[in-house]
């Protein structure tokens, strides 16, 4: 083996287990057979005791099972997509209601200039009184303006999450085996917020980051509801 190659295209959860009896990480190596046959396995090498050493081919297709999950979860969301999409347009009324109140703020403050501007013209206020009261009436102008440039770019998250990340989601397996290692580890980063344990033959420890465990929660709820509904025919 050339060790200062990279091998993630072999060990791609190389960094991402840990070991259950000593808190380590897990590392990876490959090691021949009798007969000369190359096998590869994630071990711990903090005792030679220690017993955790895995086949390679055990612990991916364990991580491929967790990916199944999260896909079939994927797919349950996105048949309730549209009451989804519903959910959130009636969740972003504040949105709406900030842009209208923002609207209406803006013509206040164009309708305040236009009158210190008439009353510079009709010599009611001094010109030095002017430029103070019209410097910061324009400051507030434009603060305004930028705050309902940035209410009208921001967009629900959740609408975009629902249309974009669940049916990318969805096919999260196909895409991570078609992966080379090092997007693997990518994806394996964003789905997983904390170092994995693999013990008694499994991946014991799922840690999911926020977006994937709303997923899954959110799909729970869903097959309540259907399960719930079809209880009452």
């Amino acid at each position: 083996m050339k060790f200062h190659d990279d091998k993630s295209d072999i060990y791609p959860l190389k960094g991402f287990l840990t070991c259950p009896t000593h808190g380590t990480s897990i590392t990876a190596y490959g090691a021949r057979g009798r007969l000369g046959e190359l096998h590869h396995y994630y071990l711990c090498t903090k005792s030679k005791d220690c017993g955790q050493r895995h086949r390679i081919e055990d612990v991916h297709e364990s991580i491929e099972d967790i990916l199944s999950v999260i896909s079939v979860n994927a797919s349950v969301v996105n048949l309730y997509r549209k009451t989804l999409e519903k959910l959130f347009e009636k969740d972003d009324y504040q949105r709406r209601d900030e842009i209208a109140r923002t609207k209406s703020e803006i013509e206040k403050i164009k309708s305040r200039l236009a009158t210190l501007q008439d009353q510079f013209l009709d010599s009611v206020i001094s010109p030095s009184d002017y430029h103070t009261m019209k410097q910061k009436v324009e400051k507030d102008l434009t603060g305004l303006e930028l705050k309902l440039k940035g209410l009208k770019e921001d967009k629900s998250p959740f609408k975009e999450y629902v249309n974009q990340t669940v049916p990318m989601l969805e096919n999260i397996v196909e895409y991570y085996r078609k992966s080379d290692g090092k997007t693997k580890k990518k994806i394996l980063g964003c789905i997983f917020s904390k170092k994995l344990v693999f013990e008694k033959g499994r991946v014991a420890t799922n840690v999911f980051n926020p977006t994937i465990q709303v997923l899954l929660n959110t799909s729970k709820v869903f097959r309540k509801s259907g399960t719930k509904k079809r209880g009452r025919k």
